[in-house]
């Protein structure tokens, strides 16, 4: 039994709970983000086969973005495969995977239900992660880290303090895709409205970034307000 491993809430929680998108919900101008599911990811096998599989990220956005900015040249992802439904109490009984319950609502049989499987881990290239199913929700994406650190350590960290290292960053994806769907609204292309609002997360203001200030949970509301302001005309130097 893995204490401290937490799972969603009520004794039939919504699954919903875990998930910000899923299907046709997934909007693609979103970054690439832990707990973003893809299917149809060529990788390699421990032996050097190539192999074709539907993967979860499990890596930190920072730890998967050296710059800051770019993706690395490869990701950290684990293998997503059918797994049956698990009550919340069977959570702290499974510490080597994640379950992705009705990850897949569009069928009516248990390939619905999956799971990332942490033991089955491999590197993938930024350019194959095209088709994505889902994307995690705050709350999924920190059971994720706290499921993963512990499968890596078996210390379960309260996802209450890992939290507050992914709460800024997963705010700036927020942000990122609102601000991509105001300015493609506007006539800028995907490309130019992504560098247009790295441009503006990335400018000094009052003697820090504002991506540096989305660290303080008091200034994001401003920060969003202010995007939605520039998000039409403003274009990066």
């Amino acid at each position: 039994m893995a204490r401290g491993l937490e799972a969603p809430a009520g004794e039939r929680p919504d699954w919903d709970e875990i998930y910000l998108a899923r299907g046709p919900e997934v909007d693609a101008r979103r970054p690439v983000f832990t707990g973003d599911v893809f299917d149809a990811v060529p990788v390699l096998t421990p032996r050097g086969e190539q192999k074709t599989k539907r993967v979860i990220v499990i890596q930190h956005p920072c730890a998967m973005r050296p710059n800051g900015v770019e993706l690395a040249e490869s990701i950290l992802v684990a293998e997503v495969r059918q797994h049956r439904e698990l009550t919340p109490e069977e959570w702290a009984g499974f510490g080597k995977l994640l379950p992705l319950p009705d990850l897949l609502p569009r069928y009516d049989s248990g390939k619905r239900h999956q799971a990332g499987f942490f033991d089955h881990t491999y590197h993938a290239h930024p350019d194959d992660l095209v088709t994505r199913d889902a994307c995690l929700s705050l709350r999924g994406v920190n059971l994720l880290l706290q499921r993963w650190v512990f499968h890596s350590s078996r210390v379960a960290v309260p996802t209450g303090d890992l939290d507050a290292v992914v709460s800024p960053v997963f705010e700036e994806a927020d942000l990122i895709e609102e601000w991509c769907g105001i300015a493609t609204g506007h006539g800028r292309t995907p490309e130019e409205a992504l560098t247009d609002v790295t441009a503006w997360l990335g400018q000094d203001v009052g003697g820090r970034t504002r991506r540096q200030a989305l660290e303080d949970p008091q200034q994001r509301p401003q920060i969003r307000r202010n995007l939605r302001g520039a998000a039409a005309t403003w274009r990066a130097p």
